[in-house]
Parts: C-alpha cells; structure tokens; sequence
C-alpha cells in the first residue's frame, strides 16, 4: 500500500471541544428571601442547606435593616448563634435563628467590610457573647456592640487565633510563661 493510498485510509479525526460552561440556574428564593426582596431589601438566595433550612446572604448597608423585618415580620425571634468564618480573602458572620411560633429555621450571612461588620445585638440581645466571640477568635468588629472585648483570650493576647495568617509558633502561646 502506497502512502497516498494510506493517508486516505485514515479516518478523520474529530475535534473534541469542551461544551460552552453553562451558567448556574439561579437559585430559588426562600420564603424569607421573597419577603426580603418585596420590602426592598436586596439578598443573595443561598438555597437550602441538608435539613432544609433557608440560607441567604445579606450585605452590611443592609443587615440591621433585614435582621429588624426577620425578627418582626418572618417571626424568628430567637438568635441561635453567630459563628465568624475566615475566607483567607474575606471575613463572614453565620447567624442561626429560629421562629418560636413557626418552628423554623434561617441562616443568615453577612460579609464583613474591612473586617467591620454591624452588631445584631440591638436586634436580638443573644448576639452579646457570640459575636464577642467572633472579634476575639478572629477579629471582626461589631459596630455598635456595646461591650465589644475579649471574651476567651487574655485581654492583653495580641492578634486573634483563629485568623488564617496566625502565627502559629508565636512565642506568646507558651501559656506558663505569661
């Protein structure tokens, strides 16, 4: 067989290319998402989380403002907790809060902004210790808390532990030494 009766053989390859990335179909909004976006509040639908629980995202300008409408209009009037996450490129607030009256689960979440983030403290008074927290293990700052100090660290310990660029060989972890 010749090399021009050879290269006729060949079947034609064809190109592989990847499928065009489709975006994400947007994520519904939750009960109290809707009634958020209907009084003018802008959210970020998170979905749901494995139980079920409703999860959005709300920004600082905003949170005081959407905190007020959940508490007296979706009815949750108990702040389960408030846990700080550190994102190595942002800081972020979790509230946990439960409706009483409709059994009910929210989760809430706000980014801080230049580690500043308002307290829901005058919202929902559980806020007190949980943020404190939050400020002492990584350093995000309650604006409007009114007892904003260290709650589980010594009041002279510098820096906050839980923060991604801790040094953890620092020199002040040697507790019998302080």
């Amino acid at each position: 067989m010749s090399e021009e009766q050879k290269e006729n053989s060949k079947e034609p390859v064809a190109k592989v290319t990847a499928p065009a990335e489709a975006e994400p179909a947007p994520v519904p909004a939750g009960k109290i998402g809707q009634l958020l976006e209907k009084l003018n509040i802008p959210v970020k639908h998170l979905g749901n989380d494995a139980m079920g629980t409703e999860m959005i995202d709300v920004s600082c300008a905003n949170l005081l403002k959407a905190a007020e409408i959940i508490r007296d209009h979706g009815q949750f009037d108990l702040l389960l907790s408030c846990a700080g996450v550190d994102w190595k490129d942002r800081l972020e607030s979790v509230y946990h809060l439960y409706s009483t009256k409709t059994f009910e689960y929210l989760c809430l979440k706000v980014t801080a902004e230049n580690e500043h983030s308002p307290s829901l403290m005058p919202i929902w008074h559980a806020a007190d210790w949980h943020e404190r927290e939050s400020y002492d293990l990584l350093g995000i700052h309650y604006d409007g808390h009114t007892n904003l100090t260290r709650i589980l660290m010594p009041n002279d310990w510098l820096g906050h532990p839980l923060r991604k660029d801790y040094k953890v060989n620092d020199p002040r972890l040697v507790w019998n030494e302080r």
